[in-house]
């Protein structure tokens, strides 16, 4: 069936994309430019603080608002000293929520409203006398007081039991608080103050509401209730846990229920809003599906009431010149000594710094245990007595106290007891360095002096310090041989890994091995180093709170519009049938001619099961169909010709798609490869090979393979939304080139347009059709998106034109996932068994007609 010459020599003429990729030169295959945000000139002095003015009322129309309401301001008030009867408001510069003015559009009102930290230390008098609407930074503030009974419930439920329970830490101890009706009631009496507050905020229905942080958690029921056309997002700033964490808690589904009246949910780790979306499962039955954005960070959505609630990944970054700051701080005299004194006590010594709260979670004894056995590994070696760990401890003040006090008592001991081992009169391995809040001149200071930053914690969100370290590295303002260099060793459990991803990576609760990468770390080369930190510095400046901040805002103002689509996705959702495998096996059996086309991976191959057995089942199961001389069967998949005939090319009769239908090898015996005869443009190619190379030289594990027609990256060990992310991006310098791009089992394909698995099943029954041979029994089966088009292709008339009139067409695809196929089967089991039934009753036709014969 077909030409297999003309086409084969009309593909000898054409070049492929191997062939162009292979011409790229090394300096076009780097990405020279990039959409990416610039970074912020460091500002030449800092902000000056102003008391707040009293808010005066414009006569012109008001401007639009973005009200973020979190629970406490990024500033502190204390009593003044020089002027009696006023206050000073004292910003908290390493607060990303200080900076989100960097990324609101123009003309729009950055308004904050939260309690104001320090409040309680004010007279009556000063706090009546404070006024509402003052401005700090170019934003406007709206301060909240909560009745004091009704903060401190609220501080120890939040603090203790939810912050355990995010951490992953079911709260039911001998000493841990239950939760009952006193804190419900505080809890709920602080959301209706906020929700006051918010209303005040408030001005036009275009305003957007953007909470923070799980002392909210109840705040949006009450305000959707309050406003229903209010536009609301909602930014989680700690870990979400399991469902098996989460769901324990009594509010679990209160919580979840407010938290699905937003419009966008923003989550820092994919890993944190796969959590979310498990409990909405559990607890609700709720799905999540794809969905359009226009930010590549929020390409999910749960639907819930008719409307979809995007997920947004994404971790704010840092604001670089609040932490620029911390080098700017070298030209105080008070830093510079320090500094100075720094260097001479550390001299020609290895210093790990640790910047960590006294909490469990931090697993600050895990690291010290760790650190114990890497002292005992440097014994005898050039680094013996010249390796410090300086641990500093932020010791703000936190309600449950008396377990602070114990955890510091605990601490000291350990740390005592490593330094008496392996210390000396004049040495100590461990320094515990207390601060009730570390100032931007102290870890200015210690930055500088450093070699490593070091984060073992074993559940945390993103961490700023080990950002603030890469950053202070880069200034050379001392003059130092540091210039441009850093170590960064980070837990697998915290978030920075997404944005740091080439810092040394540890286990904290596997002390042993932690100890060896850390030996390794300490004699880590002067060019790892400085690789290290370009790719680290590169990343935190492009991802700045000002980019977070943009992304998130762009991707809330849009979310209104695509609610309208919800009740058509559910009603396509509602037709969507197990399949059934007697139904299949009926219509089989009927039929007089029929054409199968499987799918490759996710169909016929499982990434967990066992290669040598799959192959082996596979390969029964297709010859046995392929022996019905009633029967046309395809493997369809977008692997290369050479990888299917290597697996394929012995079964006799087996028809071949390769690369989404660009080669054809039919069945019957001949061996030859047809190439599609159309004539196709890769200059697409010049674009899409440099963007690939950039994030696969950006990660550890990605591949990038060159086809004939087409680039695959493929990401096995990376995280889907870093691939996502470069999809869009993809996408977007595409757009108008005739491409297509599709991902599949981890990896993203882009090949040209009009070359896919629905113009490979058409071109085999027209063959059929042209042969007089129409099929009356059609089985499709594939399981990712570069099966759509095939689904696709049966779902419509499309197909009509080249089958039997009245012919029986199964469209199915493996998992229960939205797809233009008419039915599903769970999982690759299933698959499995269906086939094996098909090619059970092949042979047992082909023995029935051998008797009649």
């Amino acid at each position: 069936m077909g030409n297999s010459n003309s086409s084969t020599a009309a593909a000898a003429k054409r070049m492929t994309v191997r062939q162009l990729m292979e011409q790229l030169s090394e300096e076009e295959r780097a990405w020279a430019t990039s959409e990416v945000p610039a970074s912020e000139e460091a500002e030449a002095e800092a902000p000056r603080l102003q008391r707040p003015k009293t808010d005066v009322a414009s006569s012109s129309a008001p401007r639009r608002r973005v009200i973020v309401v979190m629970n406490q301001l990024p500033v502190h008030a204390t009593p003044d000293p020089d002027i009696p009867g006023l206050c000073k408001f004292i910003p908290e510069e390493d607060c990303p929520l200080l900076h989100l003015g960097e990324g609101i559009p123009a003309g729009v009102e950055l308004v904050l409203v939260g309690t104001l930290p320090g409040a309680a230390a004010l007279s009556q008098e000063l706090r009546d006398s404070l006024p509402r609407g003052g401005h700090l930074l170019g934003c406007r503030m709206l301060p909240v007081f909560l009745p004091p009974n009704t903060d401190s419930r609220l501080s120890r439920l939040c603090k203790v039991y939810l912050h355990h329970a995010l951490h992953s830490v079911i709260p039911y101890g001998v000493d841990a608080p239950i939760y009952n009706e006193t804190f419900s009631a505080a809890w709920d009496e602080a959301t209706a103050i906020f929700a006051n507050a918010v209303d005040d905020a408030v001005r036009t229905q275009d305003d957007l509401v953007w909470l923070h942080d799980y002392q909210l958690f109840l705040l949006p029921s009450l305000l959707r209730h309050r406003r229903p056309g209010i536009r609301l997002g909602f930014s989680l700033h700690a870990p979400f846990p399991s469902k098996d964490v989460f769901l324990s808690l009594p509010p679990a589904t209160h919580i979840l229920n407010s938290l699905l009246c937003c419009d966008l949910l923003g989550f820092h780790s994919l890993d944190h809003a796969r959590h979310f979306l498990s409990c909405c499962r559990r607890a609700l039955g709720l799905y999540h599906r794809p969905r359009r954005s226009p930010s590549s960070h929020g390409f999910l959505g749960v639907d819930h009431l008719g409307r979809t609630i995007g997920i947004h990944v994404l971790a704010p970054g840092i604001h670089l010149p609040s932490t620029g700051a911390h080098v700017a701080a070298l030209s105080f005299s008070e830093c510079t000594d320090t500094l100075a004194d720094l260097r001479r006590k550390y001299s020609g010594m290895t210093v790990l710094l640790s910047i960590d709260e006294p909490d469990v979670f931090r697993s600050i004894h895990l690291k010290l245990v760790a650190f114990k056995m890497v002292l005992l590994k440097l014994q005898g070696s050039r680094f013996q007595g010249r390796v410090v760990l300086i641990q500093m401890l932020n010791c703000r003040e936190r309600p449950d106290a008396r377990d602070n006090s114990a955890f510091r008592q605990n601490l000291k001991a350990h740390c005592d007891k490593i330094n008496r081992m392996f210390g000396s009169e004049h040495f100590k391995p461990v320094e515990v360095v207390e601060e009730e809040v570390i100032s931007p001149r102290t870890k200015a200071a210690f930055y500088l002096v450093a070699d490593c930053l070091l984060d073992t914690a074993i559940r945390g969100g993103v961490n700023l310090i080990p950002y603030e370290y890469v950053v202070s590295r880069q200034e050379d303002s001392s003059g130092q041989s540091f210039r441009k260099k850093s170590r960064v060793v980070l837990s697998e459990y915290t978030g920075s890994l997404q944005a740091l991803s080439r810092a040394t990576k540890v286990n904290p609760l596997d002390p042993q091995k932690t100890a060896e990468t850390l030996v390794e770390v300490i004699s880590m080369s002067e060019e790892e180093q400085r690789e290290q930190h370009e790719k680290h510095y590169t990343a935190i400046r492009n991802y700045n709170v000002a980019y977070w901040c943009r992304s998130f805002i762009d991707d809330l103002r849009s979310c209104e519009p695509a609610h309208s689509n919800n009740r058509d996705a559910a009603s396509e959702e509602d037709s969507f049938t197990e399949l059934q495998e007697q139904m299949v096996t009926s219509a089989y059996t009927k039929a007089g001619r029929r054409a199968i086309f499987l799918d490759y991976d996710g169909a016929l191959e499982s990434e967990s099961s066992d290669v040598t057995a799959r192959k082996a089942w596979v390969t029964d199961v297709l010859s046995s169909l392929c022996a019905d001389p009633r029967n046309v069967v395809f493997v369809v998949s977008g692997r290369t010709k050479k990888d299917l005939a290597r697996w394929f090319g012995h079964c006799r009769g087996l028809g071949i798609a390769a690369e989404r239908g660009y080669f054809t090898m039919w069945g019957g015996g001949q061996a030859e490869w047809e190439c599609t005869g159309e004539a196709v443009n890769l200059d697409w190619v010049d674009v899409a090979g440099p963007l690939m190379k950039r994030y696969m030289d950006a990660r550890k594990h990605p591949t990038l393979e060159t086809k004939d027609s087409a680039i695959v990256w493929r990401y096995e060990e990376e995280d889907p939304g870093w691939a996502k992310e470069m999809m869009d991006l993809m996408k977007d310098l595409l757009r108008h080139e005739q491409v297509a791009i599709k991902s599949s089992h981890r990896s993203i394909e882009v090949h040209p347009q009009g070359i896919n698995k629905g113009s490979a099943a058409r071109k085999v029954l027209s063959a059929m059709a042209a042969h007089q041979n129409r099929a009356d029994f059609v089985l499709c089966i594939g399981d990712d998106d570069s099966d759509q088009d095939m689904f696709e292709f049966f779902a419509t008339d499309k197909h009509k034109d080249v089958v039997a009139p009245r012919a029986t067409v199964i469209t199915c695809t493996v998992a229960k996932k939205t797809r233009k196929a008419k039915y599903y089967l769970e999982n690759m089991d299933r698959v499995k068994s269906l086939l094996l039934s098909l090619a059970e009753r092949a042979r047992s036709l082909s023995r029935s007609d051998l008797l009649l014969h």
